[in-house]
């Protein structure tokens, strides 16, 4: 029997959770080793393996004690074609990996008792680059051919959506949205923000999403940012018919720029509370927002705080 698919976040006004920074938790938490800031080799490792599980496993469980549904984002960030080669992977050996990220998230759920229709499958996209260098930056259409390839294996192992992390080039973001397209799968665009409220390739948030909707036909599900703090990102989000296409968060615990938290050598987890009201904050004032989950430095803890913010009586 088919298993029930499940309503995706630009299908329904539902609040939807997602995890925080898989990488720093099982860096500064769990001691593992992240070469080149990736995580899905761990795969290949069963005591690494058991620790994904249980910082998956935690969230679902958040999601069946508040009745949402919940997206797994896949720990694949850097699972494409040159970071994979770095790893010493072949492309035969980075598809599997892909899968195999995708088949955990589905035994996961079942453990937690999360059912079909509230798990979500993303298979999670990262820059071919640098994602906060403004080095060489892609083409639309050389974006579009290098990342086709994981997308491709991520519609073969049953993914509902891509999300691509912490984009900040318009035509990366151009060209994974064509190759998600022309794979037959939704795909979740999300830019990430430096101090001066702009993506470090120069684009404001607005002219950022308005020039890939125009080169794609508005073929992006939604939007998102990550990888940014309320405080730095929240003012980039007026109440403006364009920031309706903005539809989740995922938000780094601290407020330092991204150059100082890539060298502190340790966690910066900041208050979960305060995080959590910054969320709600948010919503209120963009209530189209339904994807909620963190990144650098958040956790489960964190996104309690922010289920129990955003769900609470108004």
């Amino acid at each position: 029997m088919p298993r029930p698919a499940p309503l995706l976040p630009h299908q329904t006004d539902g609040i939807f959770l997602t995890d925080g920074g898989n990488e720093t938790w099982l860096m500064y938490k769990r001691g593992f080793e992240l070469p080149h800031f990736s995580a899905f080799h761990l795969l290949s490792d069963p005591v690494a393996t058991e620790a994904v599980r249980e910082y998956y496993r935690h969230f679902a469980e958040l999601a069946v004690r508040f009745g949402t549904p919940f997206i797994f984002c896949s720990m694949t960030y850097r699972a494409s074609r040159d970071w994979g080669r770095l790893l010493g992977y072949s492309g035969e050996g980075l598809a599997e990996m892909n899968r195999r990220c995708l088949d955990l998230y589905r035994e996961v759920a079942s453990e937690a008792g999360l059912p079909p229709e509230k798990t979500v499958i993303s298979g999670c996209i990262g820059p071919k680059g640098d994602a906060y260098g403004t080095g060489h930056r892609l083409g639309a259409a050389e974006a579009e051919d290098y990342h086709a390839e994981q997308i491709a294996t991520f519609r073969e192992a049953g993914a509902h959506v891509v999300t691509a992390l912490t984009l900040n080039s318009v035509e990366e973001a151009t060209g994974i949205a064509r190759a998600a397209r022309a794979a037959r799968l939704p795909s979740a665009i999300s830019f990430t923000l430096e101090k001066d409220r702009k993506l470090a390739t120069g684009a404001t948030l607005e002219e950022a999403i308005a020039a890939v909707d125009a080169a794609t036909e508005s073929s992006p599900a939604y939007y998102m940012v990550n990888c940014s703090h309320p405080l730095d990102f929240g003012p980039a989000l007026p109440r403006a018919p364009w920031a309706g296409r903005i539809r989740g968060i995922r938000a780094n615990a601290s407020t330092l720029d991204h150059g100082t938290l890539c060298q502190l050598g340790h966690l910066e987890e900041s208050d979960p509370d305060e995080l959590a009201a910054q969320y709600r904050e948010l919503r209120a004032a963009h209530p189209e927002m339904n994807v909620f989950g963190g990144f650098c430095g958040t956790d489960y803890v964190h996104i309690a705080k922010i289920a129990e913010a955003l769900l609470a009586p108004a």
